[in-house]
């Protein structure tokens, strides 16, 4: 438990690293753009080669990435219906805020320091899951639907768009080689390490830059308004998982924990490039990994598995 906590104590501190940085002007305008290019064309899909190849994935677990994209979409879903009526600039808010989980800088140090070693295994198979959402599927889709282009081929659009994300890409390439059992190299983990080790800190120190503090009252509410909503789906989906998923208790545990994962750290982004209020989302971004991590605690120290 303390290695955990001294994991998210560090990551926090990155992020008010990122704020102070913003804040203070102590570096250029526009680093978070070029930050987030480096984060999503190299470090990210550095960090999903590493993820997959040092972990041994089964072929006959692969149903539980379902899951994970069934977490990740089902809020998505609801986010836009919920959302149909409102102005078009505060609907990213709300359709990157609500579903979609930070699991490789967040949930991972949890299930690596509390559940035995092959709980990892089932982590990084739900981040497969919610990375067909969260790394290319969202995005596409919501700037189809958001992005008022006069477009007859949209479908066609939105599939290029989701195919030219790498981060997306990776994941598909690395299921399909998992399906076959194939084996990533030993060397190539090795010589994408130094890039993946830099993804949890440029990730959070983008988030950090792309967070806000100047909110007034409309923004204020906006604000509770996408957290109240990924709370809600957020206790849902754990009772769900909890009480009818037909598996054992500690994989149930791992995937109610997980669920709680923060925001991911391209929600600021995506919300950026649909035209939203990427500072917003940022903030709300920051106060997720709070209720995240609470909500987390909670569950490792109240389920009974351990």
């Amino acid at each position: 438990m303390e290695t955990a906590l001294l994991s998210v104590t560090s990551f926090a501190t990155i992020i008010m690293l990122g704020i102070a940085a913003s804040r203070l002007d102590l570096i250029s305008k526009g680093a978070d753009k070029l930050i987030s290019t480096i984060v999503f064309k190299l470090t990210l899909p550095a960090t999903i080669i590493h993820a997959f190849g040092s972990t041994e994935v089964p072929p006959s677990m692969l149903a539980i990435a379902v899951v994970g994209f069934a977490c990740a979409a089902i809020p998505y879903v609801i986010a836009l219906l919920v959302t149909r009526h409102m102005p078009q600039q505060d609907r990213p808010l709300f359709l990157f805020g609500a579903g979609g989980m930070n699991i490789g800088c967040f949930a991972l140090p949890f299930i690596q320091a509390i559940f035995p070693t092959s709980s990892v295994v089932t982590a990084c198979l739900i981040d497969a899951g919610n990375s067909i959402v969260v790394t290319g599927g969202s995005f596409a889709l919501t700037k189809a639907l958001l992005g008022g282009e006069d477009d007859p081929h949209r479908l066609r659009t939105m599939l290029k768009r989701l195919f030219s994300s790498i981060p997306f890409d990776c994941y598909i390439v690395l299921v399909v080689l998992a399906l076959a059992g194939i084996r990533i190299p030993s060397f190539v983990i090795e010589f994408v390490a130094p890039v993946a080790n830099a993804n949890p800190f440029l990730s959070l120190f983008m988030l950090g830059l792309m967070t806000s503090m100047h909110v007034n009252a409309r923004k204020l509410n906006r604000l509770f308004e996408v957290l109240a909503l990924r709370v809600g789906t957020s206790l849902v989906l754990s009772f769900a998982v909890w009480f009818f998923l037909p598996v054992d208790s500690l994989t149930r545990c791992v995937i109610a924990t997980v669920i709680w994962a923060p925001m991911s750290a391209l929600a600021p982004l995506y919300t950026l490039w649909c035209g939203g209020d990427h500072g917003l989302s940022g903030l709300a971004g920051t106060i997720s990994i709070a209720i995240g991590i609470t909500a987390m605690l909670v569950i490792i120290t109240c389920s009974g598995v351990l």
